[in-house]
């Protein structure tokens, strides 16, 4: 569905209610499309989440952090992190 700038302003709440029932809408400017409403996602899971690059899951169960590590005193959390990733 296509709304120009002055429809989106005067019917938000019915275009949002048309996006949540799966509509797309484009909006533009002067006729020209500048912007897109999209509906959200439903969480797709694990599945959903493998699909995305640069992810990368086997199907285990996280192992979690390693015990017994213990934030240094005088030490900044952001600091121990970062000193962690490198």
């Amino acid at each position: 569905m296509d709304a120009s700038i002055r429809e989106l302003k005067a019917n938000l709440s019915g275009l949002i209610r048309r996006v949540e029932a799966g509509d797309t809408v484009t909006v533009s400017v002067h006729r020209r499309p500048v912007a897109r409403i999209v509906p959200i996602a439903k969480n797709g899971g694990p599945a959903e989440l493998a699909r995305i690059p640069g992810i990368v899951w086997k199907g285990g169960k996280p192992r979690g952090l390693p015990s017994g590590q213990i934030l240094p005193r005088g030490v900044q959390l952001s600091d121990w992190v970062a000193e962690d990733r490198r």
